[in-house]
């Protein structure tokens, strides 16, 4: 097997089916699906058992233990050399993960490829993908494939996140051990995201102060490196003008190339992003990946400590 898809799942049984059927059936690369399973009582743990092989493969915990220790359970014990992890609530499409799996051996600085994902519900429906850029200037990686001995070096998910946090943490310390980032240009995941409580409810309020919370912890974690940056300020006054003076804000969820066939949206991370070239559309031109991260040796903190996934 040349690829490991991993997703964590709780009680979710409907929309597992849907996302194990999408690896499946969108994808050639040699691949076995890893399921880490936290308690459901839901029929999941059923349906796991009856569809378990050498190329399904159940783990059934049997409790919360939070999601950057579930998946990190399970990255430990990977052989293959490429490594995916997914949310239960995701479909591929467009052979996406048979994509990323190209670009990474077609380009050994390349270490970790975004799948790009679009919401097919909720308030960012109309967006034409999601993916933010974090308060130093990383964009981030919500769901992604990259090389496995990367993951390992870099120490998988931060359990000190938990939950909330853990996709932000992990991009950016692939970036900052050295490697190369980019997003795929086609859509790879469909999302039918979980909107959860009503935002009026304690458990939306709980949920907020947990966003928060891990915010606080990325930023403390990372903040101080977001020295030496004044061409970053610089593309992101000018992109702040552009969006308030020339109306740019309206065009964000437009799917209609503005410039040298990209739009606004990738010129949004573009401009908001520290490590993207502002040549990262010519560069990419004619490849199936873009928004390529990469960070100098002389901005790569020295500091950061990162403890190998053992």
């Amino acid at each position: 097997m040349k690829l490991s898809v991993v997703i964590g799942t709780y009680n979710r049984l409907e929309l597992l089916k849907q996302a194990i059927t999408s690896i499946l059936e969108q994808t050639a690369t040699p691949v076995k699906v890893y399921l880490t399973d936290a308690g459901s009582t839901d029929g999941t743990i059923d349906y796991l058992q009856s569809i378990a092989s050498e190329q399904i493969i159940p783990i059934f915990v049997g409790e919360k233990i939070g999601q950057a220790r579930a998946y990190n359970e399970v990255f430990k014990i990977l052989d293959t050399p490429y490594v995916c992890w997914l949310s239960d609530d995701n479909v591929v499409v467009n052979k996406g993960l048979d994509i990323a799996v190209e670009i990474l051996e077609a380009n050994p600085a390349i270490a970790m490829v975004g799948l790009k994902v679009r919401d097919q519900q909720g308030p960012f429906v109309d967006a034409p993908y999601i993916g933010g850029v974090s308060a130093v200037g990383v964009l981030n990686v919500n769901q992604g494939l990259l090389r496995t001995k990367v993951l390992k070096e870099v120490g998988g998910f931060c359990e000190k996140f938990r939950d909330y946090g853990i996709d932000p943490d992990l991009t950016t310390k692939v970036l900052f051990a050295g490697y190369d980032i980019v997003y795929t240009k086609a859509v790879a995941i469909h999302h039918y995201r979980n909107w959860g409580p009503d935002k009026n409810s304690p458990e939306y309020e709980q949920m907020m102060e947990k966003q928060t919370k891990y915010k606080e912890m990325y930023l403390k974690k990372y903040g101080k490196y977001a020295n030496n940056a004044w061409f970053w300020k610089l593309k992101t006054s000018a992109w702040l003008l552009m969006r308030r003076g020339l109306g740019v804000q309206k065009l964000l969820n437009s799917s209609e190339p503005v410039f040298l066939d990209l739009i606004t949206r990738d010129w949004h991370n573009i401009m908001s992003g520290r490590y993207i070239s502002l040549a990262d559309p010519i560069v990419t031109k004619d490849k199936p990946y873009y928004l390529v991260q990469h960070c100098p040796a002389y901005l790569r903190p020295k500091s950061l400590k990162l403890e190998p996934l053992k």
